[in-house]
C-alpha cells in the first residue's frame, strides 16, 4: 500500500536547466491500460512552470494538448522555456515527456502557461452563481459514506462499488471529497451503475450537472503557489473525458475511444487554494464528429465567487462495427 501524499507524487528536480524530472512514476486512474491519469501528467507540468518563474507572479492560463498517454512505468520530465518576461506578464512553453527504451523522447503534453503579477486593483468584480441549490459543507456526505448507503440501499452493488474503488483510486486517496447527492455522477458512481436511474433524467445530457466538493486531505498541505496549482491541476482534469458517457447511463466500455485532446485551464482569481473547500460543477455541451466538449467550473466554499474552470475537447468514437453486422441507430 502506498503511503506518500499527493504533493510527494508531483514532487520534481531539476536535473539540467529548464528540465524538471518527477521523483515517482505517475499512477493510473480511470483505464485498465498500463496508462497514467491525465492529471498526473499536467499536475507536474504546471508545477514545473510555476517553478521557473518569480515567487511573486500567479498562473492565470494553462492551454494545451495531450498528446499520447504517459506509461505508468517511467518518470516524467518537464522541459520549459520562456516565451514572453515583462514586468506585468510572463509566458511558459511546457513539454512532459518520457523517455522511452531506445533512449528517444517521447512527448505526452504541450501546453502554454501565462502568469500576471498581481494588480492593485479591479475595475469589475463579479461571479456566474452555482447552477445548483447550494449545500452547506457539513451537509454534504463524504464520497465513501454516500456510496456505502447506496449499497445498504440495494441500489449498487459491492461488485460494482469494488470495481469503482479499482478503476478511480486516486481522487479520494489524496483529497477529501463530499459529494452533492442529487448530481449525476453521484448517483450513477460515475457511469458504473448505469441502469440506475438519477433524478436528472428527464433533463437533455446537455443539461445534466455532476456538482462536488473537495480539498486536499490534511496529511498533505500545499503551502508554495507551485503546490497549489500542481495539486489544482491534478484534480481539473479528472473524469471530463468520459463525463458525457456516465451522463447518458453508459461508461467508458460503450465507446471504442473516449480520451481527452486538449484542454484549457483558467484561474479566475489569484486565491484558489486546495488546502480549503472547492465547490465544483461539471456538464457537457457538445459532441458531434467523433469529439465532444464538456467543462469544470469552481467556485469558493461559499459559492459565491466562480474561481476557475477546465474545458476539454475529448475524443468520443463508438465502437467498430464486427463484419457481417449493421450499427444499432
Amino acid at each position: 500500500m502506498v503511503s506518500y501524499t499527493l504533493l510527494e507524487l508531483v514532487e520534481l528536480i531539476l536535473i539540467s536547466p529548464n528540465l524538471w524530472e518527477t521523483v515517482r512514476f505517475p499512477e493510473r486512474m480511470g483505464n485498465t491500460a498500463p496508462i497514467a491519469y491525465g492529471g498526473c501528467t499536467l499536475g507536474v507540468g504546471v508545477k514545473a512552470a510555476c517553478l521557473s518563474v518569480g515567487p511573486k507572479y500567479r498562473l492565470y492560463s494553462v492551454l494545451g494538448n495531450y498528446l499520447g498517454p504517459a506509461l505508468i512505468d517511467r518518470k516524467l520530465q518537464c522541459s520549459v522555456r520562456a516565451i514572453r518576461d515583462t514586468r506585468t506578464f510572463v509566458t511558459r512553453f511546457v513539454e512532459v515527456s518520457q523517455i522511452q527504451d531506445d533512449g528517444s523522447k517521447r512527448l505526452c503534453m504541450t501546453f502554454i502557461a501565462d502568469f500576471q503579477l498581481p494588480e492593485k486593483a479591479a475595475l469589475l468584480t463579479y461571479s456566474k452563481p452555482l447552477s445548483m441549490p447550494k449545500i452547506p459543507i457539513e451537509a454534504l456526505p463524504t464520497a465513501h459514506d454516500h456510496n456505502q448507503k447506496m449499497v445498504e440501499s440495494g441500489v449498487l452493488s459491492p461488485q460494482v462499488l469494488k470495481e469503482h474503488d479499482r478503476i478511480f483510486p486516486l481522487l479520494t486517496r489524496f483529497y477529501e471529497v463530499l459529494l452533492v447527492p442529487d448530481s449525476v455522477m453521484a448517483q450513477n458512481l460515475k457511469g458504473l451503475a448505469k441502469q440506475v436511474k438519477t433524478t436528472q433524467d428527464s433533463q437533455p445530457l446537455h443539461e445534466k450537472i455532476t456538482a462536488d466538493v473537495f480539498r486536499l486531505k490534511s496529511s498533505a498541505v500545499a503551502t508554495t503557489h507551485a503546490e497549489n496549482m500542481a495539486a489544482f491541476a491534478f484534480m481539473a482534469d479528472a473524469a471530463l473525458s468520459f463525463l458525457p458517457l456516465s451522463h447518458n447511463h453508459m461508461f467508458m466500455d460503450d465507446a471504442g475511444a473516449c480520451a481527452s485532446l486538449d484542454f484549457a485551464l483558467r484561474l479566475f482569481r489569484n486565491d484558489v487554494d486546495v488546502n480549503a473547500w472547492t465547490r465544483r460543477e461539471a456538464w457537457t455541451s457538445v459532441g458531434a464528429d467523433g469529439r465532444t466538449y464538456s467543462e469544470w467550473q469552481f467556485w469558493d466554499e461559499s459559492g459565491e465567487n466562480l474561481t476557475a474552470s477546465m474545458t476539454q475537447q475529448s475524443i468520443m468514437r463508438p465502437k467498430p462495427v464486427k463484419e457481417g453486422k449493421t450499427a444499432k441507430i
